[in-house]
């Protein structure tokens, strides 16, 4: 079996490293992959998701794995899945889920599922309204992806409100934070 994986970080590395001991797996491929995948298989410079998939036909890759959240955001399932090939990973309106807290939120919403009080708001007058009801610690998330660094959970009330700011303003996260989830603070185990 020839397996392509999509990513280029430790995540894919793992996946990778798992695969490269399973001994119906005869060739990995990874796209963009990284230094330490070069030793586990063969590293491809694409990006472009037609391209990847014209890789997987031409190639005969029997499955394709994606790491990263991003190219399931933007739909590499979709494109692979309207060709016939073999992937994994959620569709682009399930990747959402990840993608955007305030789809998250919502749904939870839409389908009764117990969650933080929050408001989403792209407005930092909204935001400092909802702040002022909440007790430290507050939670104050980027709506879109940021790399695992989009949550800030602050200790004060001063502290949730920079975080919103620095946020909205596009200085923190650019796109990805011009629309916030702002919610209590849940403790758990």
């Amino acid at each position: 079996m020839d397996i392509l994986i999509i990513g280029s970080g430790g995540r894919e590395y793992s996946i990778g490293l798992a695969l490269s001991k399973d001994e119906n797996v005869d060739k990995l491929y990874f796209a963009p992959g990284n230094g330490a995948t070069d030793a586990l298989g063969e590293n491809l410079a694409i990006s472009d998701f037609d391209a990847l998939a014209d890789f997987v036909e031409e190639n005969g890759v029997d499955l394709t794995i994606v790491g990263p959240e991003a190219p399931l955001v933007d739909g590499i399932v979709d494109a692979f899945k309207e060709r016939g090939l073999t992937i994994f990973g959620p569709t682009a309106q399930a990747a959402q889920l990840e993608g955007s807290k305030i789809f998250m939120k919502n749904f939870l919403a839409r389908h009764n599922v117990p969650t933080a009080r929050y408001i989403e708001t792209d407005s930092l007058e909204d935001a400092y309204g909802f702040i002022d009801t909440l007790e430290a610690p507050i939670v104050v998330k980027a709506d879109g992806l940021c790399g695992g660094k989009g949550v800030i959970i602050a200790q004060s009330h001063d502290e949730a409100k920079k975080a919103a700011g620095e946020m909205l303003s596009g200085n923190a996260f650019g796109e990805a934070g011009t629309k916030i989830v702002v919610e209590e603070f849940l403790d758990g185990y």
